[in-house]
């Protein structure tokens, strides 16, 4: 008996809380732990859920933490202009608002536990160093599957009331009842292209740039408190990493998109193995599946496409 995928009612309206400044990092985790007292890992059974929208409005860029963001998730090829910003950096834009959302009456269930599970993200226009940017952070859907909840949240990046990026971030909570995680089937992995290293602190790297402090990825000892048994990467990291092996050989144009599914965790430290092959489908559209994988059981990490549009071709 399979089971059918059911989709969890939202108010028609969007309810949306302007902000203009978010808390800092560590009162934001106080806050998931307060959260947490008395929230259930479940949908409640009255009504629909709120379709909640917050908003932050001029926020400018740090250079700083850019240039950090390309050190350690391996952009060191020079751009073709210093001044725009590496689209997957634009997602960390973004942590403070998911962990506020999920803190909030609009989210109903226990914000601990949040897997993610996919993240995708579409360039419009090249973003730069100065510009001054308006938020979005929206509840795109929520539904009940086999292995618990799914919600997906709607990121929206504008300059000057344009749409300049947008993404949409899947997570997974699991509830009782909930299928466990079956053996991740051994695919036909793509043809190498690269070996990377991830040595132990790379989480910890990464949280200092992004903000995300999740304890699964600061140490073996904070893993372990929560259940894990040692410390994995943030899979945004692995993403990050990934596009910045392919970037160079693929010359991304300005716009393009990116779909990307979380399999299994990277611990650290780990040696993992870059694949990729690009198809070309005519009319100048180029297709690159992508997968990163433990360099020796050949598991998979993370698997994806880019799709872009070759200009002339």
């Amino acid at each position: 008996m399979t089971f059918e995928t059911q989709s969890i009612p939202l108010t028609k309206n969007i309810y949306s809380v302007h902000l203009t400044h978010l808390p800092p990092m560590p009162a934001m985790f106080c806050q998931l732990l307060i959260s947490a007292v008395g929230k259930q890992t479940r949908i409640p059974d009255h009504g629909r859920v709120t379709k909640g929208q917050l908003c932050l409005h001029n926020k400018a860029l740090d250079p700083i933490r850019v240039q950090q963001f390309r050190r350690v998730c391996g952009f060191v090829h020079t751009p073709r202009d210093p001044a725009t910003v590496p689209s997957g950096y634009l997602q960390t834009l973004f942590i403070g608002l998911l962990g506020r959302y999920i803190t909030s009456d609009f989210f109903p269930i226990n914000p601990m536990g949040l897997i993610q599970t996919g993240q995708q993200f579409e360039s419009r226009y090249p973003v730069r160093i100065d510009d001054t940017l308006d938020l979005f952070c929206t509840l795109q859907d929520m539904s009940l599957t086999a292995k618990g909840i799914s919600t997906r949240f709607l990121l929206q990046v504008y300059r000057h009331n344009t749409l300049v990026w947008q993404g949409i971030s899947t997570y997974l909570t699991r509830t009782s009842g909930s299928k466990k995680p079956s053996e991740t089937v051994q695919d036909q992995p793509l043809p190498a292209k690269m070996t990377l290293a991830v040595p132990p602190g790379t989480g910890r790297r990464y949280a200092r740039i992004s903000g995300d402090y999740n304890p699964h990825h600061l140490s073996n000892v904070t893993a372990r408190i929560i259940g894990f048994k040692q410390a994995m990467v943030h899979g945004m990291w692995s993403l990050a990493r990934t596009l910045a092996c392919l970037e160079p050989v693929m010359k991304f144009p300005e716009q393009y998109s990116v779909d990307a599914a979380f399999k299994l965790p990277v611990y650290m430290p780990a040696t993992l193995s870059v694949g990729s092959k690009q198809v070309t489908a005519g009319n100048g559209l180029h297709r690159i599946w992508f997968d990163l994988r433990d360099a020796d059981t050949r598991k998979p990490h993370l698997k994806g496409l880019v799709t872009l549009q070759r200009k002339g071709a």
